[in-house]
């Protein structure tokens, strides 16, 4: 199956990383040779399972990086990753959208082909409107030692939000709205789960919550069937949002010539 993808690249620095890397925009700083969502597409178009990519942020900057490459659509972002998104979208259905759409930001420049292809090909067996990955503590300390994620204890283990989405195209505008909210309170368990009702807070609370639970709470809710699938790759988990991520990003992938 072929895969159109999104890569959200509107996101603003934060105060932090500014001032180690003037850009205001987070897809612009430079990690080693490249800027950061160079890495992202890159990885992507290594994948034979990738057809259209959709950058949607700053045009003017974005048609500079990647002047030399095609099969490649550019989009004005919007006022956040939501709104960014249904512009991309916009495009794609106007060019013929696949029957599925990956969403990346653009601050996973660890991100690898084999990292997308895995969560792609496991999606595909779940039968799912919506897939997200999550990986365990465990999982991303072994591979990036010292790192800090925001983690969320679950009755299978401890776990942080994955950096990729999947979505079919045709469930694309009933989700936006629940999007929305889900993107306002994703750095926030409980404000997450109070969103999905006091009993999936209580469970969270006293360590019982299990991913198929909220899965089922989420089915309830929207009528869109999401599964979470536990990745092996800490790739998908680790993003690039504070100082001590951008030298460790310096560090790992400085000397990473395409």
């Amino acid at each position: 199956m072929a895969y159109d993808a999104v890569i959200l690249a509107g996101g603003e620095s934060s105060s932090e990383l500014r001032k180690m890397a003037p850009y205001d925009n987070e897809a612009l700083i430079l990690i080693g040779k490249y800027p950061m969502i160079y890495y992202v597409y890159q990885a992507l178009t290594a994948s034979p399972m990738i057809n259209k990519i959709v950058i949607s942020g700053p045009v003017e900057s974005m048609r500079s990086i990647f002047c030399r490459e095609e099969n490649v659509y550019f989009v004005n972002g919007g006022s956040n990753a939501v709104e960014s998104f249904a512009s991309a979208v916009q495009l794609l259905r106007e060019q013929g959208i696949s029957e599925q759409v990956l969403i990346l930001p653009t601050d996973i420049p660890f991100i690898t082909t084999e990292a997308i292809e895995d969560f792609l090909t496991r999606c595909e067996k779940l039968e799912a409107d919506f897939c997200y990955p999550v990986t365990s503590k465990a999982v991303n300390e072994a591979r990036f030692p010292g790192v800090t994620r925001t983690y969320v204890r679950m009755k299978e283990g401890l776990f942080t939000g994955g950096n990729l989405f999947l979505i079919r195209s045709k469930m694309i505008e009933p989700g936006l709205e629940l999007a929305v909210k889900l993107v306002e309170r994703r750095k926030n368990p409980i404000a997450m789960a109070r969103l999905f009702g006091l009993g999936l807070v209580i469970r969270y609370l006293i360590r019982q919550l299990s991913i198929p639970a909220v899965e089922h709470r989420f089915y309830q809710m929207t009528g869109i069937k999401g599964r979470a699938l536990i990745s092996d790759y800490a790739e998908i988990g680790v993003d690039v949002d504070k100082p001590s991520d951008l030298l460790m990003a310096q560090e790992y992938l400085g000397e990473v010539s395409f």
